[in-house]
């Protein structure tokens, strides 16, 4: 009976979620839902040698609406070629009086958005059967967190972008670890999706090579499933793969316009220092390295000291969204289930942290002006979303509130890695002191 009433509360998180999830999506539509239709229609013609047309040279030519290259591994072309051969739907794009048009068929935009909700949802089952060896209160709370929480509906089901689906592959690996082939394969095979998880990823192989015996297979398996999408390209068209290093290296550093999307404090800072003041802030950005080695090394010597996977690639996320130069606000969904893992694994300060930043983070498409979504690319728009989400949003347009969230988000990120990571480092030094050459 208790069983059955513990299934009862997940059962409703999962059915408010995915109902609130399906009920915006028909009508809304994030930009990059467009130019995912122009990267269809190139894997669809070019197929193998997809690679060699995917940068935004005659971006028009090709049927893309805008001049982004595509930066993500081979998975989601696939992914999307096959729903615009299934589903057709349209985009288009045009000027008139001045100004620039891209209309989505909303058949399209919500075929694509469905597989998002879809793995979106399983994340939230995941986290649940993660959570659960903990106990099943925390589980059902964990999955209410993330399944409802306002910044995964925006990115699954209003915007529409793909973190999650990428998060679904790596989680499942975390939940699998048992099976450490699978596991391993499910790592890598995450990264062929999008490589915005290769902090977390290179905490895995640290794992893999801490456990010694088994390192060498355990990495066979993360590569060989990381580059077998690849397969097909390297066989029938290798010569198309030549421009890939810089693909998916993206694009180079510069100042993140517009402010408010841009996640990273310091990001946001310098960028508005430059436009309000004309400070030359750049070079700031161009560092951002420097703090991102600094907290994955704290990272890597927990680990080393304390072996639960699970946390340590959390925090490897966290350090990714703390630090990196451009944080989009779809970065922001994984960050949510791996602050849930966190609040559950850890205690005091670092569970109380890491839940005030689940809250903290979903605060942000509450402050936008999210009923953008709802209109900008839909040719006959329902103005009573619009409408709805305008009463339910803030709708903040000026940049300084942005600023001042993005540095509040970044300090709590860096409290949630140190507080987590700096007791370790009196492990590190009791190690340091058994070791001869210390003693001498």
């Amino acid at each position: 009976m208790e069983l059955l009433e513990r299934s009862r509360y997940l059962l409703l998180v999962i059915l408010s979620g995915l109902s609130l999830r399906l009920v915006l999506a028909p009508h809304s539509a994030g930009s990059d839902l467009a130019q995912f239709y122009g990267f269809a229609g190139t894997m669809l013609e070019k197929k193998a040698c997809f690679y060699a047309y995917a940068d935004a040279t005659g971006f028009q030519g090709k049927g893309w609406p805008y001049p982004w290259p595509y930066v993500y591994g081979p998975v989601m072309a696939y992914v999307l070629a096959l729903l615009r051969h299934v589903v057709g739907g349209s985009v288009r794009a045009f000027w008139s009086g001045g100004n620039y048009y891209v209309y989505i068929d909303p058949t399209w935009a919500f075929a694509v958005k469905l597989v998002f909700i879809l793995a979106d949802t399983g994340v939230a089952l995941l986290l649940y059967l993660l959570l659960r060896e903990k106990s099943e209160g925390r589980a059902i709370l964990g999955a209410a967190l993330y399944y409802l929480n306002p910044i995964t509906i925006y990115v699954s089901a209003v915007y529409g972008m793909f973190d999650g689906l990428a998060l679904l592959f790596f989680l499942l690996g975390l939940y699998l670890r048992r099976w450490e082939r699978s596991s391993y394969a499910l790592y890598g095979f995450s990264l062929a999706l999008k490589h915005t998880l290769t902090f977390p990823a290179v905490l895995s192989l640290w794992d893999a090579v801490l456990e010694g015996k088994r390192a060498v297979q355990r990495i066979a398996f993360f590569l060989l499933c990381g580059l077998l999408p690849f397969l097909p390209m390297i066989i029938l068209c290798p010569s198309s793969l030549k421009g890939l290093p810089n693909l998916l290296g993206g694009m180079d550093v510069s100042y993140t316009d517009p402010v408010s999307y841009s996640m990273n404090g310091v990001s946001s800072l310098a960028t508005y220092l430059h436009m309000t003041r004309g400070s030359e802030t750049l070079f700031v950005l161009r560092h951002w390295y420097v703090p991102a080695v600094v907290l994955l090394a704290l990272v890597l010597c927990r680990h080393a000291f304390n072996r639960n996977l699970a946390v340590s690639t959390a925090l490897a996320y966290a350090v990714f969204t703390a630090t990196y130069w451009r944080v989009n606000p779809q970065y922001l969904l994984p960050l949510v289930a791996f602050l849930i893992i966190l609040a559950a694994a850890e205690g005091g300060a670092v569970t109380l942290l890491s839940l005030l930043t689940t809250v903290y983070v979903g605060v942000w498409p509450i402050m936008q002006p999210s009923s953008f979504w709802f209109h900008v690319h839909m040719e006959n728009p329902s103005w009573t979303f619009v409408r709805f989400v305008d009463a339910v949003t803030f709708r903040v347009f000026s940049d300084g509130p942005y600023v001042a969230y993005s540095i509040g988000l970044t300090l709590l990120l860096y409290a949630v890695i140190l507080s987590a990571t700096v007791p370790y480092l009196k492990n590190l030094k009791s190690w340091l002191s058994e070791r001869k050459w210390v003693r001498a």
